[in-house]
């Protein structure tokens, strides 16, 4: 059989990285094609029946994967540069391994496209929910604060405390994850689009490790996994599984994910997922509405319980003992790898979430 030449081998080996810069250079243009084909179509064929597999685990396999990531390297190099060394042929064996490389490279590239990158393209939540588009005042802000301040407070009445007041689950940690999904089940009659294939969130043996560099939470793209740092604040862990939860059904930006994250806790019937996703937007729409009004905001702040009070204390104790170096060079890739994605604000886009609550809000006619 005759073997194909060299430079055909190294074409071929391009071929996905190819693929992959159409989509990211083309889909942009056509959302409404994303929508349908990618978003709707070749992600959920191939995203949903590995998302539920991966499920199955009872452990992060990203974590795995990362933990293993360097031994495993070192190993393979090793092995190659004995071969490299016992070769009769060795640039042979040289440029098969760089072309090993190579194909792993653009397939992880392709993959990445398919699973997330894609997504960024797709038509924007505003316009799946069909929610109003204009400017809100400060006063509008205001009230959708003040009325997330209420529904936090109500929330955590029904919550336990710990012997220094702030809350904690009600029910086992994995219990409580294994939840995360079912918060979507009273969107997807008026939501179709909100599907998933995962079933099971996954708690990340070294959160604790996690926390120095700022990571509530972690969707793996190439195998559709949803990850949730679990030494966090008890009242973060709800919001940050159903914001990853969002990723694995086809939404990439994080503003979005946030929202529907918060969407998800607010009809769940559960008093923990509420409490979650109450606390993150109030904190949110907080601090907008701080550099927007401060007399606003005071009067906004007023209607925080004294166990609301006593937890973002906590939050802020935990995080300000994570700060440095490690935090602000993981917060800086953070924000490279988004603005790379089209999103110009990088991780101020997580924030950009208020302006999608103020349209929810004033589509419910909440914001009379």
């Amino acid at each position: 059989m005759k073997q194909k030449p060299l430079w055909l081998k190294w074409v071929l080996c391009a071929v996905p990285a190819v693929i992959a810069a159409l989509m990211y250079f083309l889909l942009p243009l056509f959302p409404d094609f994303t929508e349908k084909v990618i978003s709707g179509g070749i992600f959920r064929i191939i995203a949903f029946p590995l998302e539920w597999i991966i499920s199955i685990l009872p452990f992060s396999l990203t974590e795995a994967v990362v933990v293993l990531c360097i031994p495993l390297l070192i190993s393979l190099l090793t092995i190659w540069i004995i071969r490299i060394i016992k070769s009769k042929k060795r640039l042979i064996t040289i440029e098969r391994g760089c072309r090993f490389v190579a194909w792993c490279l653009t397939l992880a590239l392709l993959i990445f496209m398919i699973m997330h990158g894609g997504n960024y393209s797709r038509k924007t939540v505003s316009e799946l929910m069909k929610l109003p588009d204009r400017r809100y005042t400060a006063e509008e802000l205001y009230t959708l604060t003040a009325d997330l301040a209420k529904k936090a407070s109500s929330a955590r009445e029904k919550l336990k405390e710990d012997e220094n007041g702030c809350t904690i689950l009600s029910v086992s940690l994995s219990d409580y994850l294994l939840l995360a999904d079912d918060c979507y089940d009273n969107l997807k009659e008026e939501y179709p689009f909100l599907k998933t294939g995962v079933w099971r969130v996954k708690s990340v043996a070294l959160s604790h490790l996690w926390s120095y560099t700022g990571t509530t939470g972690v969707y793996c793209p190439w195998i559709g996994e949803a990850n949730v740092n679990t030494d966090i604040p008890h009242h973060e862990i709800g919001h940050t599984a159903t914001h990853e939860i969002a990723h694995t059904m086809g939404f990439a930006k994080e503003d979005e994910c946030n929202f529907l994250g918060w969407l998800a806790c607010s009809v769940s019937n559960n008093p923990d997922y509420e409490y979650s996703g109450y606390m993150q937007a109030y904190i949110y729409c907080s601090n907008a509405l701080y550099k927007a009004d401060k007399e606003l905001w005071k009067k906004a702040a007023a209607h925080r319980s004294e166990g609301m009070l006593r937890d973002l204390k906590q939050t802020n104790s935990y995080w300000e003992s994570f700060e440095g170096e490690v935090m602000e060079t993981s917060q800086s890739f953070n924000d490279s790898f988004i603005k790379a994605n089209g999103v110009e604000s990088g991780v101020l886009s997580y924030s950009q979430m208020v302006e999608l609550m103020l349209k929810f809000y004033d589509k419910s006619g909440l914001l009379n």
